[in-house]
C-alpha cells in the first residue's frame, strides 16, 4: 500500500537533497535520511543505465505525424481518460500546471495547461511526442511513476538531471483493472513554484476514474461479447464452438474440446480463463505479433464486431467430415462459418442518444414480443424494424412491411387479410395471401399504425389475440405466426383519449415501446451520415466521392432537419447530382440551409466537475418526474413542458430505468 505521506516531498528540504544529488553523481552516497527511498531507488536505477545528469531534456519519439497512431494504439485509454481529463484541464490551467497523460512507454499523448505553461515545458520536451521514461531524462514522476507501477510526487532537486530540476510533478499510473497492465500514466506538471501537495491526490483520483471507466466498459463489452456470439453456439452445435475476449482469453466453450482435441490431435488444454495469444485483438496488437500455434487453422478463427468495435472471437473447430467425403448434415467448411453479423452496426451514427437507442433495440431484438417504434416522420423507424428482426430469433424468416396510413379501409383489409377468388370485381384467380401470410413465421412491421382507419382496428386485434385470419371473401381460418413490430409518429395516447384508437389494441402493440431520436437532437451524427450518402451516391451515378467545404458542411449540420433522415438524404443526393467537378457546389444549398450555416456558434462548453455531473443528474430526474405529475401522466404534455420532443422524453425515462435496473442489480 502506497501511503501519500511516503509519496510527497518535503519541500523545506531542498538544499539537503540537492547537496545529495551533488554527492551521488560524484560516487559518494548521500547521508541516510537525507533523500526519499523512491527517490534514491530511482538515482540507482539510473545510474545503472547510465543516464547523464547534464541532459538538456526528453528526446521526441514521435513527430506530429506520428502522435495519431500512438493515440490509437493506446485507444481505450485515451477515450476513457477524455471525460477525466476534460473536468481537470480547467483546474490546472489556472495553477499555472500542465496536465499530461502518456502511453506505458512514457510517450506524451495529450497535454493541457495555459501557453506560459506550455512554453516553459518546451524547453525540456515536456510536450505532445516527448518521452518521460527514467531511462532516457532521469528520474521524474512520469518515468518513475511507470518504473515502479505506483503514483509519485517528485520536487525539484529530487529531479536526476540537472535541467528539470526547477519543476516539480506529481504522477499516477493507470493499470488495467483486469489484468494489472500498465495502460499509462496521467501527470501535473509544473515549475516548482506551482508545487502543491493536492496535486498528488488529483493524479491518483484520476487514475481511480480512468481505471473505473476501463473496467465498466469492460465488462460492458463482455456483455456485448457473449450475447452478440449467443447465436454461434446454437448454429455451430455440431462443432467445437469456444469464445475468446479481445484479449484472447477463453470465456465459454460449448464443451466439445476434447472431442476437438481427439480429432484434429490438438495436444494443448484449453478451458475457460486460458490465453490463445495468437488471438489478442486489443487495440495496437500487430497482427502476427503472436504467431499461431502449430494446431490452430486461421480460417477456424471469427473476428467479432459491433459498431466497429472488436468484441473478441469465436474459434469454430470443425468435428464432422468435409461435404466432399460424404457426411451428411454435417456442419459447412470453418472457412465458411461466418461470424455473426450486428444488424444495428448498420444504422448510423456514434451519439450517445443513438446507443442508447440501439443498446435497447438489442435488448428488444430477441424477445418475440411486440415493439412500438415512436419517432418522427423520417427518422430511420424502417430501418429499425429491420435490425430489429435481422437481430431476433428468425433472421433468415420474412419481413414484410405495410404502410398503414397509404391504404382505404377496404384495402387495407384485402392488403393485410388476402382474399378469396371472387371476392370483389378485379380480384385475383385462386386469391392471394395477405401480409398476414406472407410475413408468417417472421416479422410484419406496420407502419404508421396510428393512421389504422378505427372500423379496422379490431381486425387486427383479433389476430393478435387469436393468431388467425381469415381472407376477405373467404370462411376459412389460417393460422398465422408472426411478430409485429408497429411505429408511429403521433401520441398514441392522445389519440386513445380523443377515440381515434382502441386502448385494448394500444396496450396489445404496445408490449414494449422504442423512441428513436429526431436527428436535430443527435446533430453529432449528421457528418457520419454525410460521408455514408457521399460513398453511397458515389456508387450509384459511378462517380468518385465528392468534397464539401466547411460552410457547406457546416449549414447541413446546422439544420434542423424536420424531416430528419429521409429529408437530409434526399436534399444531400441533389446537391451531389448537382454538383460538377468533386466538390459539393455550395450555390446549390436551398436558401434555408445556408442561412443555418450562418448561425449557431459552437457554445463554449462549461467545466463541470463530478459532483455536479450527478447533481445535474438528479436534477434532470426529478424535473423529468414533476412534469409528468403535474401532466398527470400526459408525457406528450410533459415532453413540451420541459422544452423537448416526445420521443427525447421517451429515451431519458428509458435510461433512468436502465440506471435504476442497475442499481438494484445484485451483486
Amino acid at each position: 500500500m502506497h501511503t501519500t505521506s511516503l509519496l510527497i516531498p518535503r519541500v523545506g528540504d531542498e538544499r539537503t537533497v540537492a547537496a545529495s544529488w551533488e554527492r551521488f553523481v560524484q560516487n559518494i552516497s548521500p547521508c541516510p535520511g537525507n533523500v526519499r527511498n523512491v527517490i534514491l531507488e530511482s538515482w540507482w536505477r539510473c545510474r545503472s543505465k547510465a543516464v547523464d545528469p547534464l541532459c538538456p531534456g526528453a528526446p521526441t519519439l514521435a513527430s506530429a505525424e506520428q502522435l495519431p497512431a500512438l493515440r490509437h494504439q493506446a485507444s481505450e485509454l485515451y477515450q476513457a481518460a477524455h471525460p477525466v481529463i476534460a473536468l481537470l484541464a480547467e483546474v490546472v490551467h489556472e495553477s499555472g500546471s500542465l496536465l499530461m497523460l502518456t502511453d506505458p512507454n512514457g510517450t506524451i499523448l495529450d497535454l493541457h495547461g495555459a501557453s506560459k505553461a506550455r512554453h516553459a515545458g518546451e524547453q525540456v520536451n515536456l510536450a505532445p511526442g516527448g518521452c518521460w521514461v527514467e531511462s532516457l531524462i532521469g528520474t521524474n514522476a512520469i518515468g518513475t511513476a511507470i518504473a515502479t507501477h505506483a503514483p509519485v510526487q517528485i520536487y525539484a532537486s529530487e529531479h536526476y538531471c540537472k535541467d528539470v530540476k526547477h519543476w516539480t510533478c506529481a504522477a499516477a499510473p493507470v493499470l488495467d483493472p483486469h489484468s494489472g497492465k500498465l495502460l499509462g500514466v496521467i501527470d501535473i506538471s509544473g515549475e516548482k513554484e506551482t508545487f502543491h501537495g493536492h496535486s498528488l491526490g488529483l493524479v491518483m483520483t484520476a487514475a481511480s476514474q480512468i481505471a473505473s471507466l476501463l473496467s465498466r466498459r469492460g465488462h460492458e463489452r463482455e456483455a456485448r461479447l457473449l450475447a452478440q456470439s449467443a447465436d454461434a453456439f446454437t448454429r455451430h452445435a455440431n462443432a467445437c464452438v469456444i469464445l475468446l475476449d479481445r484479449d484472447g482469453k477463453v470465456v465459454k466453450t460449448n464443451g466439445k474440446w476434447a472431442i476437438a482435441q481427439e480429432k484434429h490431435g490438438i495436444s494443448q488444454q484449453l478451458e475457460v480463463g486460458n490465453r490463445v495469444p495468437a488471438a489478442d485483438l486489443t487495440p495496437g496488437k500487430q497482427a502476427g505479433h503472436d504467431p499461431l500455434p502449430a494446431w490452430l487453422n486461421q480460417d477456424w478463427l471469427h473476428v467479432l464486431r459491433l459498431d466497429g468495435e472488436v468484441l473478441g472471437s469465436l474459434l469454430l473447430i470443425p468435428l464432422a467430415r468435409p461435404p466432399s467425403q460424404g457426411a451428411s448434415g454435417s456442419d459447412p467448411p470453418p472457412a465458411a462459418l461466418a461470424a455473426p453479423h450486428d444488424a444495428f452496426a448498420d444504422i448510423i451514427g456514434s451519439s450517445a442518444l443513438l446507443q442508447s437507442v440501439k443498446t435497447r433495440a438489442r435488448r428488444l431484438a430477441p424477445l418475440d414480443l411486440p415493439v412500438m417504434l415512436l419517432g418522427e416522420t423520417g427518422v430511420g423507424k424502417e430501418v429499425f424494424a429491420r435490425a430489429i428482426h435481422q437481430s431476433g430469433n428468425h433472421p433468415h424468416a420474412p419481413f414484410v412491411a405495410v404502410n398503414c396510413g397509404a391504404f382505404t379501409q377496404e384495402l387495407l383489409a384485402s392488403e393485410l387479410f388476402g382474399y378469396a377468388e371472387g371476392a370483389f370485381t378485379g380480384a385475383r384467380r385462386g386469391g392471394a395471401a395477405g401480409k398476414f401470410e406472407q410475413a408468417h413465421g417472421g416479422s410484419l412491421f406496420l407502419d404508421e399504425i396510428g393512421e389504422m382507419p378505427l372500423a379496422m382496428q379490431p381486425h387486427l386485434l383479433r389476430v393478435l389475440q387469436d393468431g388467425m385470419i381469415v381472407r376477405l371473401g373467404d370462411s376459412r381460418e389460417r393460422r398465422v405466426s408472426v411478430r409485429i413490430i408497429a411505429a408511429t409518429n403521433r401520441d398514441l395516447q392522445g389519440e386513445v383519449k380523443a377515440g381515434r384508437f382502441r386502448a385494448d389494441l394500444y396496450h396489445r402493440l404496445c408490449v414494449t415501446t422504442l423512441a428513436l431520436p429526431a436527428l436535430r437532437e443527435r446533430r453529432e451524427d449528421i457528418s457520419q451520415i454525410i460521408e455514408h450518402l457521399n460513398r453511397c451516391f458515389a456508387r450509384k451515378y459511378g462517380v468518385p466521392a465528392k468534397t464539401l467545404d466547411q460552410p457547406t458542411r457546416q449549414a447541413l449540420e446546422n439544420h434542423d432537419w424536420p424531416g430528419n433522415i429521409r429529408q437530409l438524404k434526399n436534399v444531400y443526393e441533389t446537391l451531389f447530382a448537382l454538383s460538377e467537378g468533386q466538390q459539393i457546389d455550395p450555390d446549390l444549398l436551398p436558401a434555408e440551409l445556408a442561412a443555418a450555416g450562418e448561425r449557431r456558434p459552437e457554445p463554449a462548453v462549461p467545466t463541470v466537475l463530478p459532483n455536479e455531473v450527478r447533481r445535474l443528474a438528479e436534477m434532470e430526474k426529478h424535473a423529468i418526474q414533476a412534469a409528468i405529475a403535474h401532466a398527470k401522466g400526459n408525457l406528450s404534455q410533459a415532453a413540451r413542458s420541459l422544452g423537448i420532443s416526445r420521443s427525447t422524453l421517451y429515451v431519458k425515462l428509458s435510461a433512468m430505468r436502465d440506471r435504476a435496473d442497475s442499481q438494484h442489480k445484485p451483486r
